[in-house]
Parts: C-alpha cells; structure tokens; sequence
C-alpha cells in the first residue's frame, strides 16, 4: 500500500528552539503517512516506584494504568520468555511512557539489569528529553530526587540569542535524560502548556545510515538537520554532553507527538554492536510507533533496511509487530483504535 505525503500549505506558526541556538520553523504536519504517531517509549527501570517517583518529581507526568506483557509477547522478546514483565503507563501533555520492571520466576532481577544504560554517544536510544517553562525550576527537582548531572550541574545557555538552558543528568538507575528550560516570558508567541518531552533521542556511529532508514519509514525525505559532518561543537557543547571537544551533527524527524532526533558524536565514536541490547536491559528499550495500516508498516520497514522480527501479535487492545532498525534499536508497530489509552492520538493539539 503506498500513502502519499501532504505538507499543509501554510508552515506552523511556532517556532521550536533547537540544540544550534537558532531559531527554526516546526516541521510542518503531515497528513497520510503510514506511521501517524508515536504511542509511548518504553523504559527498563530496576524499581516501577522508585521510577515514577522521581519522573515526577520533575514533570507533569500522571499514571494511566499497570498492566503486564502477555505470554507471547515476553516469547518473543526475551531470551527468559518466564520473566514476568510488569508495566505502568505514564502520560504527559504529548507523549507516554511505559516504565517496565522485569522480574525472573525465582523473584530475582533479571539478567539483563547487568547491563549499563546506554551512554551519551550511543549507540541507541539515550534519553528522552523534557522541554519545560524555566519557572517549573524542573531540572532542580530532578537532581533534589536523585539526579546525577553528566556535564556542568548547572544548566548551560547554549546561544545569547535565545532563552534556553540545557542540561543532560541520569536517573537513579544511571538512565539518561535531558531538560530544556525556557523563559517563556522572553519568546513573542506564549505557550500552552509548561510542561512536554520534546524528543526521544537516538545515538549514532553512522548518521546517514539511520537517516535514510526513518526517512523512509516516517515518509519524510528531509528531515531538519545541523552540523553535517560534526561541525557542531564549542565549549557550551562540551559543559552539556561532558565530552571535551564536542564535534556532532544532529537530524530531527516530526511524527505527530513527539519528536525523534538523531546524534553523532564524531568526537566520541560509539562503540558499534553487532546484537541487540537485552529487553530487560536499564534504559530505553523501545519505541512504539502508531500505524494506520500493518501490512503497509511492514513493508515500510523491510523497504527502508530494517529487520522484522515478530509476526503481528495481540497487546494492548490492538495488534503490533516488532522490528530493529539498522542500530539494532528495537521498534514497534501498533495498530489500536484512537480511544484506546496507549494511542498517540489521545494528546488535544498534538501538545504543542
């Protein structure tokens, strides 16, 4: 089935500010893609308390429902398919997360909480990023529930020009995320909501191979982009990432809800993988994408480079198939009505 992309004939009015200090227009919606949104990412943490506590200590996140994974689900995902997954879903103003605790029969951790987080420089998913009114003060509640910075412990202005303060930390479980505080009393056009994530990031040893592969799968040939070839960098870079002589380039793909963005650190090579990261490993460990129509996603995927790796599955109240994209970086494709609470069409406005 092949869908065709519209652009709306008139660019959107707000403008996003983004890790080059400049101001740029948000991609404009499109309408007709396979891939309409994105439903939640899913994090591996080693206590679901522990983690809702300190999610939000500094956010708007409110609890949705508990639920585990069915039996073939964990089958085909896991390599203990008797570990017992339980999760709890976390909705902010645009986007969800699935917080997931795995627990092996003997009531032992599992193995894969051996396995560290993934670093700044990758390779996979890394962090999720929370963009919010700088009168929230919300970097400082996460670090007075337990937040470790990874650069300067103070938020970095990465440009003059624009009101925006950076920092990169790590949760109690050494997971990444990233605040993005904003004056909002210094841009022209105000808000609506003090609180939304921004993006959930990939790390990459090779940008243009993971670009072409979401160019594809989202439908958008030309995705914003900065620094091509590792040219951003400076000092204000290396406070945020705490890599001195930060060189990077970075992409950004628009999908309804929440944005996906894209990093290589030329400086910092990743280390490359040749498997993927363990399911129940702490961290990111998936993201689940809103399709219209399987069949179509499926062939987006193969299309596009990626792997499939599940039949279509029943989970949630829809049916989902999983994949990998060329990282290694687990994906899945969702189909569920709009009024189900795992849907990305459930956010008024998209959350802008």
């Amino acid at each position: 089935m092949k869908k065709t992309i519209h652009l709306l004939t008139s660019l959107l009015s707000l403008c996003l500010l983004v890790h080059s200090g400049t101001l740029i227009a948000a991609t404009p919606e499109r309408d007709e893609t396979i891939i309409q949104g994105v439903n939640y990412v899913g994090i591996t943490v080693s206590n679901l308390e522990q983690a809702a506590a300190f999610y939000q200590a500094g956010s708007d996140l409110e609890f949705v429902e508990e639920s585990t994974f069915d039996a073939d689900i964990a089958e085909a995902l896991l390599e203990e398919p008797n570990t017992a997954i339980k999760t709890q879903l976390y909705r902010g103003v645009n986007a969800q997360l699935r917080f997931m605790e795995f627990v092996e029969p003997e009531g032992e951790s599992a193995a894969g909480l051996s396995v560290l987080p993934v670093p700044v420089n990758g390779p996979g998913i890394a962090h999720i990023c929370f963009q919010v009114a700088d009168a929230t003060q919300s970097y400082q509640h996460f670090v007075e529930a337990g937040a470790t910075p990874i650069g300067n412990p103070e938020l970095v202005q990465l440009n003059a020009r624009n009101p925006v303060t950076y920092a990169y930390a790590t949760d109690p479980d050494g997971i990444m995320i990233e605040v993005e505080h904003i004056d909002f009393s210094q841009i022209s056009r105000p808000r609506k909501n003090d609180y939304r994530i921004r993006h959930v990031s990939l790390a990459t040893g090779d940008m243009e191979r993971i670009v072409a592969f979401y160019s594809v799968l989202l439908e958008e040939p030309d995705p914003r982009r900065a620094g091509i070839g590792g040219t951003l960098g400076g000092d204000t870079f290396d406070q945020v990432s705490g890599f001195p002589g930060t060189q990077m380039e970075m992409a950004w793909f628009q999908v309804r809800n929440l944005e996906l963005e894209i990093v290589q650190y030329y400086s910092h090579p990743p280390v490359e993988q040749d498997y993927p990261r363990p399911l129940s490993a702490l961290g990111y460990n998936m993201m689940m994408f809103d399709a219209v129509d399987l069949s179509a996603a499926r062939a987006l995927v193969e299309s596009a480079g990626g792997r499939v790796i599940t039949e279509n599955l029943s989970m949630d109240g829809g049916e989902v198939f999983f994949a990998r994209d060329p990282d290694h970086n687990l994906i899945g494709i969702q189909s569920v009505s709009s009024s189900n609470p795992f849907s990305s069409r459930n956010f008024a406005d998209n959350g802008t």
